[in-house]
């Protein structure tokens, strides 16, 4: 989960870990900040990981989910 390094005023991404229990699928940083959109007026729970700052993605395919055999969220995303 990505969260804000405010000594140095930036967003720290972490990296992908396998899922535990799930052969096959990684965790992976939504890159959100701590499961919230910033950049407008206010802050808004994230829409692609659903506030957990992590989703799913199949290593294999690249298929990313909310978590493994979940609610597909698309493919080969540029953020990860």
């Amino acid at each position: 989960m990505s969260y804000w390094d405010s000594k140095n005023h930036v967003v720290v991404h972490r990296p992908s870990k396998p899922f535990p229990g799930y052969p096959g699928w990684e965790r992976v940083d939504c890159h959100c900040c701590n499961g919230i959109e910033w950049g407008g007026e206010e802050p808004y729970e994230c829409r692609s990981c659903g506030g957990m700052g992590m989703v799913a993605r199949h290593i294999k395919t690249g298929s990313v989910a909310a978590y493994p055999g979940g609610p597909f969220l698309g493919s080969h995303w540029s953020a990860w």
